[in-house]
Order: C-alpha cells, then sequence, then structure tokens
C-alpha cells in the first residue's frame, strides 16, 4: 500500500459491508481503503497526526514515550495480582504504538517523586495529583509555579518536573493528565470525590494543572472532568475507588490519546 501524504484530509465512511477511509489527496486523486485490511499506517511530511484517524487505526510513531505517574501509571506494567487486562498506556499503544514507552511511575509517589523520575525521551506525560491531596501536599499558587518559589508546593514541584524535562530534552512534547476522581480506599481519600481532606479539594490541584497547561500550551488529558464522578468510581475501580479497573483504564485511554496526537510529529523518522 503506498504511503498516503498527509498534507491531505482524511474521511471515514461506513457502510454495510466494512468501515473504510477515503484518502483525498491534492493531486485530486482519491482512494478508498478497508480498515479491516489496515495493518499499520506511517505518515510522512506533515507536522501534526490528524485528529480523525479511526480509533481501530494502529499508527506506528518512531519515538520515545516517557510515562510520570503514580500507582495509577506504575501498575500498568507491575500488577502482579492479574486485576485487569491492561492499564491506560497499553491501551493508548493500541493505536498510537510508540516504539519504545517507559513507565516511570511509583506507587504513592507525589509530584515531587517525579523529579528523579524523568529521562530522556520525545513525549512525557504527567499524571499526579491524587497522592499529593491523599498525603496534604500544599497546593501552593500559580505564581509559586511562575516564579519556582521554593515552598514545596505542588505547584512548584510541578515547575521542577517541567523544567528537568526540558533539561534533558529542550524539544520535549509534553502532556498534564488532571488526577482522576477517587475516594474512600480505606481512609486515605475522604468517603466522597468532591468533600475536602484535611482542607484541601483534589480539585484545588486540578485547577493548578489546568493553569498551567494554558500558560504552557501543553495538551491537556483531563481525567478528572471526563474520567468518572461519585456515581459510577466504584464500579470503574478495583478498589472503592481509586485504582481503575479494565473500565476506568479504558476511559483514561479514550481522553489521553486525542490529547497526545495534538503533539505528535511525522517530521523525521528515527
Amino acid at each position: 500500500m503506498k504511503t498516503a501524504i498527509f498534507a491531505l484530509a482524511l474521511a471515514i465512511a461506513t457502510t454495510a459491508a466494512a468501515q473504510t477511509v477515503t484518502v483525498h489527496e491534492k493531486s485530486g486523486n482519491t482512494t478508498n481503503y478497508n480498515t479491516t485490511l489496515v495493518d499499520s499506517i506511517t505518515f510522512n511530511e506533515a507536522n501534526t497526526m490528524p485528529a480523525n484517524v479511526p480509533y481501530t487505526t494502529q499508527v506506528t510513531i518512531n519515538a520515545h514515550w516517557c510515562a510520570l505517574g503514580t500507582s495509577i501509571t506504575y501498575l500498568n506494567d507491575y500488577d502482579k495480582q492479574g486485576r485487569f487486562e491492561k492499564g491506560y498506556m497499553d491501551r493508548t499503544l493500541d493505536q498510537l504504538h510508540f516504539t519504545k514507552m517507559t513507565n516511570q511511575g511509583i506507587s504513592g509517589g507525589c509530584i515531587k517523586s517525579a523529579y528523579n523520575q524523568v529521562i530522556k525521551a520525545d513525549y512525557y506525560t504527567i499524571e499526579h495529583g491524587i497522592n499529593d491531596w491523599g498525603q496534604f501536599t500544599p497546593v501552593g499558587t500559580f505564581d509559586d509555579y511562575l516564579n519556582k518559589n521554593n515552598n514545596d508546593s505542588f505547584a512548584y514541584w510541578y515547575r521542577m518536573v517541567i523544567d528537568r524535562i526540558f533539561a534533558v530534552n529542550p524539544k520535549a512534547k509534553i502532556v498534564l493528565c488532571t488526577p482522576r476522581k477517587a475516594y474512600g480506599f480505606s481512609g486515605y481519600l475522604p468517603n466522597n470525590c468532591m468533600s475536602d481532606l484535611n482542607g484541601i479539594y483534589l480539585k484545588d490541584y486540578v485547577d493548578i494543572i489546568r493553569q498551567i497547561a494554558e500558560y504552557e500550551g501543553f495538551p491537556l488529558a483531563d481525567f478528572y472532568a471526563e474520567c468518572g464522578g461519585q456515581r459510577d468510581l466504584a464500579r470503574m475501580s478495583m478498589d472503592t475507588a481509586l485504582h481503575p479497573n479494565d473500565e476506568g483504564y479504558q476511559m483514561m485511554a479514550n481522553v489521553l490519546i486525542p490529547a497526545m496526537k495534538k503533539v505528535i510529529t511525522f517530521d523525521s523518522q528515527k
């Protein structure tokens, strides 16, 4: 199959027999592909990945993804109890097949713990906030992020982690993730995901992350807003109600994939 040059548009047409991808080239040529017969797609001569590539199509990305995060990230590779089939990273890799992915999640880790987990990579995701809430990390302010006010706050350490990423790779692409809502877990968190813990709300950390994403121009995977709430968290968790099960992890992947597509580039083959 010839390589599709994506300074062109993709349109998806569904028929009773099969789902097809219709490629409209600038030359005026139009080609239909049966997606059930497509193994992979290679994108060349484009800056970013088209947002409307169907979720059933796997795209190979010749790059290294480093995932920083909590046990919700860590368990993707290190669950020894067989409690779920795939974590959110493996589910993301089902579509966005990075040639290398390194899991730098820390079970019980707060944002401060991510600083020493930063390794050289091309793409980074940061999934932190839930343990900072559970362990009473001071939230800080956006000013603490901007001015690097060394007050050991969540905002300050978020800045340190991002600065560390750019120190090891000035061309790094970063996607921020808000923490997934959670509650309970044997008293580690309040019994309601919207309640305060020691006077701090989970949304306080979320608001800082959203401000950072807007200020820096980073895509945001808003797990807090889009991956369940008090009514359904128990159903989507392996426990009540912190760590996602397969349904919960799939929701996270569904949110992360479009966010990552915004920064994935195909300018060069390594």
